[in-house]
């Protein structure tokens, strides 16, 4: 029996709303995330982005996994169990401090290990630093999050991504190198923890609570698969930039980091509404209920329709692209942008997918599933890099992105049933190729004005092909049509 569109469009609702602050926000924030990394990429030149590049990837190898594993097992069980935040936030400090020492001393032991010359052990030192104390600002987000307070995770997500745009360009503009440009991300990074800190207000009994080391020891343990997957996640994403570095160079790793950049901007900016969606995934896994089945539906058609045009998009105008961001020096990653963006829309499918079997409990399937994929695409990346060189690189990450959605569509399914993706692509890729013909035959257009084309005939194309359906327009409308009426109060 079909559902009301009005009943049908309230998972719908809940998602976009969820949503759209963040997406909002990671849509302003990672704009100037990328116009920051362009400014770095012009004023340090191909080798000097290189090295900044580097000390992100192999920095980040030792550290992102444990915040944002932490992260994520906190959005997850506050979302489940509020009232117990101020208790695992408590805790989940004192197992980061513990987890931070170590990964200090690895950190150094690994530096000393690997000969870098002296730029680039100091700016892996500050970006190091910095990511640390990142993962303690990470925390807190977590736990808004898991509030859906995303206004206030906006806020705080737009005011880092600004002040290291601003100060960052003052630090190039008048001179600064990789290394002080580095120790800038440091700077902006403990004034971000200091506001984030300031938001758990309204958790007063955090300062009364004293960690438990039982309670440390099982969080430890729970987290620690989620940990796993968030590492093997990063390696099989970032390792290529690393391996690119040592084994062709710094200024191929500056030209690969600048295609690299591009559509991680764009990915993590689509992550918002994975962002929005997993608080509500974890609540109706503990309610025992049927309504992720048609959240991950609707999410998986918004994602396509979102994702294929772009990465079509980007296919055709690679070359204007890197052109307008980074000036002709970086044309050499043209090849590399196009052959990503093949693998764009995966990568957005295996990022709510992952992130759908983490909310119900499957970490195991998502761990072994990601541990392979970590494993081939290190293989895959050391013999097509010494064979192709940045492209090598490229094919790789690409092709583990189709190996990872095959796996994980698998396991969605035995959750979700069938997603029918094949009526889900239909439209949006009968679109793009509508939007594809039209930029071909207008391709002497300037970059912003074919932009701007493609985007009308991709919408147009939609619409004719009666993409949006009843609960797309009430969904919208109830977003849109704030209530003006007020309660009156009793006299």
């Amino acid at each position: 029996m079909n559902e009301p569109a009005a009943n049908k469009s309230e998972y719908a609702e809940k998602l976009v709303k969820n949503s759209i602050w963040l997406f909002a926000a990671e849509g302003f924030s990672k704009v100037i995330a990328l116009m920051t990394q362009v400014f770095a990429a012009r004023f340090l030149g191909g080798e000097g982005f290189g090295i900044f590049s580097f000390a992100f990837a192999a920095t980040g190898t030792f550290i992102v996994f444990i915040d944002t594993g932490l992260g994520t097992f906190l959005t997850r069980e506050v979302s489940r169990h509020p009232e117990k935040a101020a208790t695992y936030l408590k805790n989940v400090f004192a197992l980061k401090r513990k987890l931070s020492f170590v990964t200090c001393l690895v950190l150094v032991v690994a530096m000393f290990l690997v000969s870098l010359e002296q730029k680039s052990l100091w700016a892996a030192t500050a970006i190091g630093l910095a990511l640390i104390i990142n993962g303690y600002t990470e925390m807190y987000l977590a736990v808004l999050r898991a509030f859906e307070n995303m206004r206030i995770v906006s806020i705080l997500m737009i005011a880092h991504r600004v002040l290291f745009f601003v100060l960052g360009l003052i630090v190039l503009s008048g001179g600064g190198d990789v290394v002080v440009f580095s120790f800038t991300f440091l700077f902006v990074a403990i004034i971000l923890l200091f506001f984030a800190r300031r938001q758990m207000a309204f958790q007063p009994d955090i300062k009364k609570i004293i960690p438990d080391d039982r309670r440390t020891r099982e969080i430890f343990r729970q987290s620690l698969p989620i940990c796993g997957f968030i590492l093997f996640t990063y390696i099989y994403f970032r390792i290529d930039a690393v391996l690119v570095f040592f084994l062709l160079g710094k200024l191929e790793t500056g030209w690969y980091s600048a295609a690299f950049k591009l559509i991680e901007t764009l990915a993590l900016l689509i992550a918002s509404i994975r962002f929005g969606v997993f608080p509500v995934l974890s609540k109706t896994f503990k309610e025992g209920s049927g309504h992720y089945q048609k959240i991950w539906q609707e999410t998986v058609r918004y994602l396509l329709l979102i994702s294929i045009p772009i990465a079509v998009g980007i296919i055709l105008l690679s070359t204007k692209i890197l052109d307008l961001l980074y000036g002709t020096a970086f044309e050499a990653a043209g090849p590399v942008l196009q052959i990503m963006a093949l693998g764009f829309p995966l990568l957005c499918l295996n990022d709510l997918a992952s992130y759908l079997l983490l909310s119900q409990n499957k970490t195991p399937s998502v761990l072994r599933i990601a541990g392979f994929a970590a494993v081939f695409n290190v293989v895959l990346n050391i013999f097509l890099i010494q064979k192709w060189g940045m492209t090598g690189a490229a094919w790789a990450i690409t092709l583990t992105q189709g190996l990872v959605f095959l796996a994980y569509y698998t396991k969605v399914r035995e959750i979700c049933g069938r997603t029918g993706m094949l009526a889900l692509l239909f439209r949006p890729l009968l679109a793009s190729g509508a939007m594809a013909g039209v930029l071909i035959g207008w391709g002497t257009l300037p970059l912003i004005p074919a932009v701007l084309l493609g985007m009308a005939v991709y919408i147009i194309a939609l619409i004719v092909l009666k993409t949006f359906n009843d609960s797309d327009r009430l969904v919208f409308n109830r977003i849109l049509k704030r209530p003006h009426r007020r309660q009156e109060k009793p006299r």
